[in-house]
C-alpha cells in the first residue's frame, strides 16, 4: 500500500467514486461521511493524508482542521470544495492546511496533489528535525509557498536589496503594492531570510475578519467565552510563536480591534477572549496593504500610533507594467506551473504572443499574467501559445501614457483623478478602475472614502 487516506465526505456518490480511485492506486483509505465521525476515527489511528470536504453535515473541514491542529496532529490537510467556495478554501489554507482540490476532481490533479503531500512528508523526515513543531510548520507551509522567479529590473533589484536588508532584524515591516502584485510572496522572503525561518509563517487575511470575529481569530478564545465557543480556541498570535504573522490588507482591521493589536504589540502579551489571564507571544509582525493609510488615519478609520508601530520599515513592490523587463521569465514561470497543473506539455511562448504579453497594462499585475497564461495554455492546440491563444489584451498606447490617469499619494488629484475616470467612462466602474490602474474593489473603496456618488 502506498499510504493510508482518510476521506471525510458526506455525497455517497462522490465519496464512492473518490473511494474507488483511490483502491485502484494502491491506497488504503477509510471513509467518514460526518465531522465527528472524522474525530474518532484521527483520535484512534494515524493517516497520512485527511481529504476533508468544506461542508459536511454536522460541521465542516475547517473545524475539523482547527481541532487537529489544537491537539497537534500534522497530518496534512487537503480540503475539497465545491463553485464558489475558492475564498473559504484560501482561508482554511491560511489556518494550515496543506492545499485544496475543487470539485469537480480532475484525477490528474488528484494524483499531483496526493504525490505532493508525500514527497513532501519524505524529504520532511530526512531534515530529520527534532522539532515537531518545526516539523509541523514546514509540512503546512511549503507546498503552499509559491515559488516565483526573481525579477532582474532595477525596482526589482532594489526591493530584493531591502528585503535582505531587515529580513535578520526583529523590525516590523509594511509591504505596500497593488493588488495581485505579490506582496505575500515578499512577506514569505522576509520570513525565510530571518532567524525565524524554522518557525512557523502564518497568513491572515484581515478582509475577512469582522468585529466579532477577530478577537477570537487573533488572540484565541477560552470554552465557554460565548455561545458557539465549546472548546478553547488558540488564536493566530500562539500559532506564529517563534515565527512570523503576516496581516495582509491590515487596513481592513476592524477599528475596534486595533487597540488590542497594539497592546500585543507593544506588551508581547494577548489575553484571549473569556481569559482572566495573558499569554506571552513572541512573533515578528509583517503587513500588507493596497491602500494609504495615512489617508485612513485621516478619515479615522485606522489608528496612528498602531499604524507607526507597524511601520518601523517600509517596502514597496512595483506593480508589474514598472517591470516590462521581466514579464517574459515570469510568463514561463506561469506557463511550467500551469503544465503541471492542467496535464499539459506547452514548450514556449511565441514571439508574437509575448509582445503583447509586453505591452499590456496589467492591472492584476502578476496574479492577471498567472490567469491569463493558465488560460492559453488551456485553449493551446499546438506546443506553443500564439497571439491567438491569448484574451483580448488592449495595447498601451502614447496616449495612454500621455493621460495616464493611475493613482497618486495626494488627496486632491487623487480624488481629481477618479472623477475624471469616471467622467471619461462614462460611469463604468470596470472602465475607470482599469483607467486608473486598479481593482474595482480599491475604486469602490476609495469613491467612499472621498464621498463619492457610488
Amino acid at each position: 500500500m502506498k499510504g493510508r487516506i482518510l476521506l471525510v465526505e458526506d455525497d455517497m456518490g462522490f465519496g464512492t467514486m473518490l473511494q474507488k480511485w483511490f483502491e485502484r492506486n494502491n491506497f488504503s483509505v477509510q471513509w467518514c461521511t460526518r465531522l465527528n465521525s472524522a474525530r474518532e476515527t484521527l483520535s484512534q489511528g494515524e493517516y497520512d493524508v485527511v481529504l476533508s470536504d468544506l461542508r459536511l453535515p454536522d460541521g465542516d473541514g475547517i473545524m475539523l482542521l482547527q481541532w487537529m491542529k489544537e491537539r497537534r496532529m500534522n497530518t496534512p490537510v487537503i480540503i475539497l470544495t465545491g463553485f464558489g467556495e475558492v475564498r473559504t478554501a484560501v482561508t482554511a489554507i491560511k489556518l494550515g492546511a496543506f492545499d485544496f482540490l475543487e470539485k469537480p476532481v480532475n484525477p490528474s490533479v488528484l494524483k499531483q496533489k496526493i504525490e505532493s503531500v508525500f514527497q513532501h512528508v519524505k524529504e520532511t523526515v530526512n531534515t530529520k528535525t527534532t522539532s515537531k513543531k518545526t516539523v509541523k510548520s514546514k509540512t503546512d507551509q511549503s507546498a503552499l509557498i509559491p515559488s516565483l522567479v526573481k525579477g532582474n529590473s532595477p525596482l526589482l533589484k532594489k526591493m530584493y536589496e531591502y528585503v535582505a536588508l531587515v529580513a535578520p532584524t526583529q523590525m516590523a515591516v509594511m509591504i505596500l503594492g497593488e493588488s495581485g502584485s505579490g506582496k505575500e510572496y515578499v512577506a514569505r522572503m522576509l520570513h525565510e531570510q530571518s532567524n525565524r525561518a524554522e518557525g512557523p509563517f502564518i497568513a491572515v487575511d484581515c478582509g475577512i475578519l469582522s468585529m466579532e470575529l477577530a478577537p477570537s481569530e487573533l488572540f484565541g478564545h477560552k470554552k465557554g467565552a460565548f455561545t458557539s465557543a465549546v472548546e478553547d480556541k488558540i488564536g493566530f498570535f500562539e500559532e506564529a510563536k517563534g515565527g512570523t504573522l503576516f496581516l495582509d490588507e491590515v487596513g481592513n482591521l476592524p477599528y475596534g480591534v486595533q487597540m488590542q493589536m497594539l497592546r500585543a504589540l507593544q506588551e508581547k502579551k494577548i489575553r484571549p477572549v473569556g481569559s482572566t489571564t495573558d499569554v506571552d507571544v513572541d512573533v515578528r509582525i509583517v503587513t500588507a496593504t493596497n491602500e494609504n493609510l495615512e489617508k485612513a488615519i485621516a478619515a479615522g478609520k485606522f489608528r496612528e500610533d498602531l499604524y507607526h508601530r507597524l511601520n518601523e520599515f517600509l517596502i514597496e513592490v512595483p506593480p508589474l507594467r514598472e517591470c516590462i523587463e521581466d514579464i517574459s521569465s515570469y510568463a514561463a514561470h506561469f506557463l511550467d506551473e500551469a503544465n503541471i497543473e492542467l496535464d499539459r506539455n506547452i514548450r514556449s511562448i511565441s514571439p508574437e504572443a509575448l509582445h503583447k504579453l509586453e505591452n499590456y497594462s496589467w492591472p492584476g499585475n502578476l496574479r492577471e499574467l498567472r490567469n491569463v497564461i493558465r488560460r492559453a495554455v488551456l485553449f493551446t492546440t499546438g506546443d506553443t501559445i500564439t497571439a491567438e491563444n491569448l484574451p483580448v489584451l488592449e495595447e498601451k498606447t502614447g496616449k495612454e501614457c500621455e493621460n495616464n490617469m493611475s493613482l497618486t499619494r495626494d488627496a486632491g488629484e487623487e480624488k481629481e483623478r477618479i472623477v475624471r475616470a469616471l467622467e471619461k467612462a462614462k460611469g463604468n466602474k470596470t472602465l475607470a478602475a482599469r483607467l486608473l490602474q486598479i481593482d474595482r474593489k480599491t475604486l469602490y473603496n476609495k469613491m467612499h472614502l472621498y464621498n463619492l456618488d457610488l
